[in-house]
């Protein structure tokens, strides 16, 4: 009776698992599509198609060789800068992300409305140091003082901001476009002498992903101290401890799967990227959209362009998917994600 019931659920799920092959094969084809291409020279790309190297055509090395090798371009400093920017904000990020939410579900949290439009107001102030706007500075400054002095008469009478508030607040500066903000970001660079530099990407890479990651990480951490917290606070540990190495190690299957997202975002960001990194500091994403195209069409070469940039999407998509790869044995390792 077992193995009929088994072989009936077979039978059943068949359609499912057939519909999910034909959707992975659509979802994969433009993949293998571009790393085919990689592979082909002038003659397979304009006589073609041809699909299957070795059988369809003569694989060739060309393009590799000279995205990686050649003395005019620098795919490998740009691979570089993606790598050095994306781990680094992305652990920035995290970091800045799990100590924010376990302040706020741990430990009694409230703020009055007069301190958040003071923190506001110093922003404000800070930003207008940076960008030049000296009249702006001081004002906010001024405002920023008048707000104190005002907060410690009202002390704590005044309208308060639950966390569901602070969190929705955050939250909405990454509703904003990137176009709307990348301008002030520039010249506050440029003020700063930081453009062109992994610096500022990181910064900016960094308090973008902020509040995608604390809206990933308030459901992993929780509402309320687990035993294990409570355990180690009884024998004497502090705050910073407990978070280090009692809460972090419990919850790493759940920090890795909120910093693979963070990590594609910040290997993605063209925008940002395009308007802060000229040269020295550039991505892959605004070297593969812009520089490599535009240099190719200069010298006429619109045909083998197609296999160069191929060549040049597979590196940059080989590290995503290598991360994925790695997520997925790390949380089947944690008994998350187990094989159907």
């Amino acid at each position: 009776m077992s193995s009929r019931a088994s072989r009936r659920r077979m039978i059943a799920s068949a359609p499912v698992y057939v519909a999910l092959g034909a959707w992975a094969a659509v979802c994969l084809f433009p993949l293998y599509w571009i790393a085919v291409t990689s592979l082909k020279g002038e003659y397979q790309i304009v006589k073609g198609p041809f699909y299957l190297p070795f059988v369809d055509f003569t694989p060739t090395l060309d393009s590799w060789r000279f995205i990686l090798w050649d003395a005019s371009e620098n795919l490998l400093l740009q691979f570089f800068n993606s790598a050095v920017v994306g781990i680094s904000s992305t652990a920035l990020t995290l970091l800045l992300a799990g100590m924010f939410v376990y302040g706020i579900t741990r430990l009694p949290f409230a703020v009055t409305l007069t301190s958040a439009v003071a923190l506001g107001l110093l922003a404000v102030s800070v930003g207008g140091v940076s960008l030049g706007l000296f009249w702006l500075a001081g004002l906010a400054a001024a405002g920023f003082v008048l707000l104190l002095v005002a907060g410690r008469r009202i002390g704590r009478r005044g309208p308060t901001l639950g966390k569901r508030a602070l969190l929705f607040g955050l939250l909405a500066t990454r509703i904003l476009p990137p176009v709307i903000v990348v301008l002030p970001i520039y010249l506050m660079a440029l003020h700063t002498g930081t453009l062109d530099t992994r610096f500022a990407l990181i910064v900016t890479y960094t308090a973008s992903n902020l509040p995608i990651a604390l809206w990933l990480l308030v459901p992993v951490f929780g509402d309320v101290a687990t035993e294990q917290e409570e355990a180690a606070q009884l024998d004497g540990a502090s705050r910073l401890r407990v978070f280090a190495t009692v809460l972090v190690p419990m919850l790493a299957a759940g920090i890795t799967a909120a910093g693979v997202l963070v990590f594609v975002l910040c290997w993605n960001e063209y925008l940002f990227a395009a308007y802060l990194a000229a040269g020295r500091a550039m991505t892959m994403p605004p070297w593969v959209v812009g520089q490599l195209s535009m240099k190719e069409g200069q010298i006429g070469g619109d045909i083998v362009e197609w296999s160069r940039l191929s060549a040049a999407m597979v590196v940059m998509t080989v590290p995503v998917v290598v991360a994925a790869a790695f997520v997925q044995r790390f949380l089947r390792r944690f008994g998350i994600w187990r094989r159907a």
